[in-house]
């Protein structure tokens, strides 16, 4: 009996263990088209496809302010979501955080996740965030914009390891409800693999990537009712992220909410004030961002085209140069692609 339940727990653990990761990215219905932001009151965007320096296109809303000038003066929040669902399912959040810390939102559905080609994995995720900054860092708008990831759970742990290898493009990091490590987390949910989650491949090891973290302010943001990551966990990585506080840059900040669970703590009451405070006395006061050059060899361009929030435009960096419908795309692959208008299906 007990060798039997040890390999069912193995076999468990290597073949599903994607599934009990990223559990949105294969239903079918994670592919229906996503809303957009014009849906949500955020008509000024540019809905982007990105390729990955491994091929696969991956799909992201740049979401600013009215004109370019306020969208050049405004910080950038980078929003890596939790593991289910996909970006348009996040776009009420988005728009809360748009209105109020009057930012810029670049958001993005991870490889396999709504509209994204490819299938989910620790170092996909990681490349998708690392061409998302990419693009952010040589998109004219927001080249030199203060930049904020904000990672919830799943996201939590991509913000962590973008910010870890790369300090000096951010000026803050955002993170709720977020776990140490895969191999912590998943015993919480399936008690059952408790002695065998040293078999998973997927790492994501926070725990230890959080610190990295020397010089980047951090904000927790704890609901103490999650029901998937428990909240010690959550706790633990503001205790190691304070071993790094100094008197500088790096300011570790914690705020909880009694009754937030895993999903709804985003809607306890205070929240989004709880967010602007950190932002007003942390992001806003914080030195001018200074261009690196450690990203790409690429200078930003000087002019883009413009989203009015219905089409989709043309628009190259570093690792995006593709922003055509797939219908296009596909007819195209061989072909130049001019900065013309293409209607949006």
């Amino acid at each position: 009996m007990l060798i039997g339940l040890t390999l069912f727990g193995l076999s468990a653990v290597w073949m599903f263990q994607r599934d009990m990761v990223y559990p949105a990215a294969f239903p079918a219905q994670s592919r229906d088209r996503v809303s957009l932001p014009s849906q949500y009151g955020m008509p000024h965007f540019d809905d982007i496809r990105l390729e990955t320096p491994d091929k696969v296109l991956i799909r992201g809303y740049l979401i600013k302010r009215a004109t370019d000038e306020e969208t050049k003066r405004a910080p950038t929040l980078t929003y890596f979501h939790a593991n289910a669902g996909n970006m348009g399912h996040r776009l009420p959040i988005a728009k809360m955080m748009y209105d109020t810390l009057g930012c810029n939102v670049f958001m993005l559905s991870y490889r396999g996740y709504g509209l994204s080609e490819g299938q989910p994995s620790e170092a996909g995720l990681k490349t998708d965030a690392l061409t998302a900054l990419e693009f952010i860092r040589s998109h004219p708008l927001t080249a030199n914009t203060k930049l904020v990831a904000f990672g919830q759970s799943l996201g939590g742990a991509v913000a962590i390891d973008i910010v870890a290898a790369n300090e000096p493009e951010f000026a803050g990091i955002i993170l709720e409800n977020t776990f140490l490590s895969i191999a912590k987390m998943v015993p919480n949910v399936l008690p059952i693999l408790k002695y065998v989650t040293f078999l998973a491949s997927e790492k994501w090891v926070s725990e230890q990537n959080i610190r990295k973290i020397t010089n980047v302010p951090i904000l927790f943001l704890s609901g103490l009712q999650d029901d998937l990551v428990p909240p010690p966990q959550m706790r633990k990585l503001y205790e190691l992220a304070m071993r790094n506080q100094n008197e500088g840059k790096m300011k570790v900040s914690w705020e909880e909410f009694a009754n937030g669970k895993h999903n709804d703590t985003c809607i306890q009451p205070g929240y989004y004030e709880k967010i602007s405070e950190w932002w007003k006395a942390t992001v806003i006061p914080a030195d001018p961002y200074v261009p690196t050059g450690r990203l790409t060899d690429m200078a930003p361009r000087e002019t883009i085209e413009k989203s009015d929030g219905e089409n989709i435009y043309h628009v190259q960096s570093a690792s995006a140069d593709k922003s055509l419908s797939d219908t296009e795309r596909e007819a195209s692959s061989s072909a130049s692609v001019s900065a013309s208008v293409k209607k949006d299906e």
